[in-house]
């Protein structure tokens, strides 16, 4: 029993390192401190089957890899890299579907109204960032998320001032101060870690 929990925490180890997360980004996604994570990479304990399985969740492989003696850091880089490009290429590819339907847009009103709304493009940079945010929710960084959402709110206040120029409506880039205070503090807020067990 003592070899399964080395296996286990070697893989665990393995795991994580090719997937470039530290012991704490590995618990803060499982929801447990730093400190269980290095008693498991030791093998001094094994996580219970219910965590075991969050685990290969998510480095996206099956339960039964996790016991695999021969799983090396080559095999899970190269799970890892080609994971990582299709997630990037699928981000990116939603991304460019807005501005294509924001240059379609501009395109398709400019002929028939003979006016070309360059406003679509300003509008297409709060929406790309909505859509960065969502597809960094699912597999991403929180960091990264904060920077998509200090970029939609100022996009967001620009789009709003250019939309109603004529109004001269500049004291709303006021409310994009607390909008941006509020994003900064709420990225220290930290999930509460589990027993460390």
């Amino acid at each position: 029993m003592e070899n399964l929990n080395i296996i286990i925490g070697n893989n665990i180890k393995t795991l994580r390192k090719a997937n470039k997360l530290t012991q704490f980004e590995l618990s803060e996604k499982l929801n447990y401190s730093n400190k269980a994570i290095s008693r498991w990479e030791s093998g001094e304990v094994i996580p219970d089957v219910e965590t075991l399985n969050k685990i290969c969740d998510i480095f996206n492989i099956p339960l039964t890899q996790i016991f695999d003696e021969n799983l090396t850091s080559t095999k899970a880089t190269k799970r890892y890299r080609a994971q990582l490009g299709n997630k990037l290429a699928i981000t990116l590819l939603s991304m460019l579907l807005v501005w294509f339907i924001a240059t379609i847009s501009f395109v398709y009103i400019g002929l028939i109204t003979t006016n070309y709304y360059w406003q679509f493009f300003v509008a297409a940079v709060p929406v790309t960032c909505i859509v960065g945010i969502v597809f960094n929710s699912i597999w991403g960084k929180r960091m990264f998320n904060i920077v998509f959402i200090t970029v939609f709110i100022w996009s967001m206040l620009a789009f709003l001032y250019i939309l109603f120029l004529q109004y001269n409506i500049w004291p709303i880039f006021f409310i994009g101060i607390p909008l941006q205070i509020g994003v900064i503090l709420s990225a220290n807020i930290r999930k509460v870690p589990k027993n460390e067990d």
